[in-house]
């Protein structure tokens, strides 16, 4: 069977790796490189980069639905074409290059979190399970009838960087598994509960902003979807600082109250507070809460979190 494979970010990696193992990739299209840090150093995709160490051949349109890249793509007369996490709506010259579609997968259970943060959606909400959904690609974002859906169990603890490994080895097997049955037309399709649909948007660096207003169990959550990127930080006195490793608290305190317990600062929140193990001064080195502590006693005596930051336009809507 020949394939289509479009991606960019780290997470389809491990399906394109398991498809090139099972099938005839025969073309790898990802998004163009961009700078990226300072300097503006020009970076390719990591899809890019699996693409050259499989020797597969690549394709890096700036917009891969004009009439000049789907030609280029659909000369490869592909049986199949497959989707993870490509970044870009694929149009309906692209939906035909292969007789089943463009099978696309999406890692939720949808229709739940829909759109671009579907990972970071379910653990803000507190959700104790997720999964991965095949869909056949329609034009409509992430709405398309269902192929396949594998479930997988959140831990309490879980952050978004964990959970995002799991869901792309996930991912993979589910693709290598359902892609045959699919492309041969001998996989059902199930709509979509257009009821429950539930939708994310993407992810900006002021979400990192905490209100300490909030009860701390919304709080820690936020901190678990957030990780790596953006983080979430808090302003102690003149200094904004990043919170690196934060767990739930066991004392209530004031919102913005801020208290040295052992080895942790302990955080009021709106109910409850927050752990702090390790925190990173803006321009400084992460380093361990007693030792904060020792370098930032005034920060100690001020409440933190103040002044409140504006309302954000909620993440799932």
């Amino acid at each position: 069977m020949r394939i289509v494979f479009f991606g960019t970010p780290e997470f389809a990696v491990p399906s394109l790796h398991r498809l090139a193992r099972d099938f005839d990739v025969a073309l790898v299209v990802t998004r163009p490189d961009r700078p990226v840090g300072r300097g503006g150093r020009l970076t390719a995709p990591p899809v890019a980069d699996a693409a050259r160490e499989l020797d597969l051949d690549l394709f890096q349109p700036p917009n891969p639905n004009k009439p000049e890249a789907v030609t280029a793509i659909g000369s490869y007369e592909p049986d199949a074409v497959v989707c993870v996490a490509y970044g870009r709506l694929l149009g309906t010259s692209l939906r035909r290059l292969a007789p089943p579609g463009i099978l696309n997968a999406h890692p939720s259970i949808l229709p739940a979190y829909r759109g671009a943060s579907p990972i970071q959606g379910a653990l803000l909400d507190g959700a104790s399970e997720t999964g991965v959904t095949l869909i056949r690609l329609v034009r409509a974002l992430d709405a398309g009838p269902i192929v396949a859906v594998e479930r997988a169990r959140i831990d309490p603890d879980e952050t978004a960087a964990d959970l995002h490994a799991r869901l792309a080895d996930l991912t993979a097997d589910l693709l290598t598994g359902v892609l045959p049955a699919w492309a041969a037309g001998e996989r059902s399709e199930t709509p979509q509960d257009e009821s429950k649909v539930s939708l994310t948007r993407p992810l900006e660096r002021k979400d990192a902003d905490l209100d300490l207003r909030q009860p701390a169990l919304e709080l820690y959550n936020r901190w678990r979807a957030f990780q790596p990127w953006p983080g979430v930080r808090v302003r102690a006195g003149d200094k904004i600082c990043g919170l690196t490793d934060v767990r739930p608290g066991n004392q209530q305190l004031e919102p913005g109250q801020v208290r040295l317990c052992d080895d942790a600062l302990l955080l009021g929140c709106g109910d409850g507070s927050l752990s702090i193990r390790t925190l990173q001064p803006a321009g400084r080195k992460r380093m361990e809460a007693a030792a904060f502590a020792r370098g930032y006693q005034r920060a100690l005596h001020v409440p933190w979190g103040h002044p409140y930051p504006e309302a954000r336009p909620p993440l799932i809507e």
